[in-house]
């Protein structure tokens, strides 16, 4: 899984988002509801013109550039850490050191630099999977400067997903203890004879089923993975 590829993705679908409230909001203004119009659409308009890249824009490539919608999004969906580069422990690479300093030189203003990776790689000396590394271009814009390691399983986006939000861990603990409610034997859940599939006792064992679930997942996720992917895609803390 690529990084880069992700981002690219995502951005599109943001682009489709804003552009189809545009044209509600267009939609609207003609059917004379203007009092349905909010003002989106005057700071979408707005976030465009007040960045780095409209001050330079014959020296950025805009395919380069990415929102902060984005990024959080691809975050939480791989279960990344965005951060300033100085949580980043180890030596740049020499290309990377060489289009950080060219896009200083060329931009003509001096701007911080962040890194887009899994937690690890912030702690590592040698880490080894995928680091993309953004220039802030101010107004949650950020330039893609080099990417450098091995790309992520194809997996990782799955095997993020219980922990990507609440909402989404619930969701699957109700499918969860639903699944294993189904397929366990009326034996297993209690050595009374002749008890119906369907009963009291099997509606017992979906909320044991929910509970020992919730349980399991809450340590796993304090204990282990140290928090919810929406709360801690830029949070330097945990490291």
């Amino acid at each position: 899984m690529d990084i880069l590829n992700a981002l690219h993705s995502q951005r599109e679908k943001n682009i489709e988002f804003q552009q189809n409230n545009l044209l509600k909001e267009a939609y609207s203004i003609l059917k004379g509801d203007v009092s349905d119009v909010k003002n989106s659409s005057v700071d979408f308009f707005t976030h465009q013109n007040e960045s780095i890249l409209t001050a330079k824009p014959l020296v950025l490539d805009t395919n380069r550039v990415f929102s902060i919608k984005d990024i959080k999004s691809v975050c939480i969906d791989f279960r990344l850490r965005f951060l300033d580069m100085k949580f980043y422990r180890a030596e740049l690479p020499y290309d990377a050191h060489i289009k950080l300093t060219a896009f200083e030189i060329e931009i003509g203003v001096s701007v911080s630099f962040k890194i887009l990776t899994e937690a690890q790689n912030f702690k590592s000396t040698y880490p080894h999977t995928q680091q993309l590394l953004f220039a802030d271009l101010g107004n949650g814009e950020f330039y893609f400067i080099h990417k450098w390691g091995n790309e992520f399983s194809n997996l990782r986006k799955y095997a993020a997903m219980p922990y990507k939000n609440i909402e989404v861990l619930f969701a699957i603990i109700l499918v969860a203890s639903s699944v294993f409610t189904i397929i366990t034997p009326t034996n297993f859940i209690t050595s009374k004879p002749n008890i119906d599939y369907f009963s009291m006792i099997r509606l017992a064992f979906f909320f044991w089923c929910i509970v020992a679930l919730s349980a399991l997942f809450m340590y796993y996720i304090v204990a282990i993975r140290k928090g919810m992917n929406s709360s801690e895609w830029d949070n330097p803390s945990f490291m």
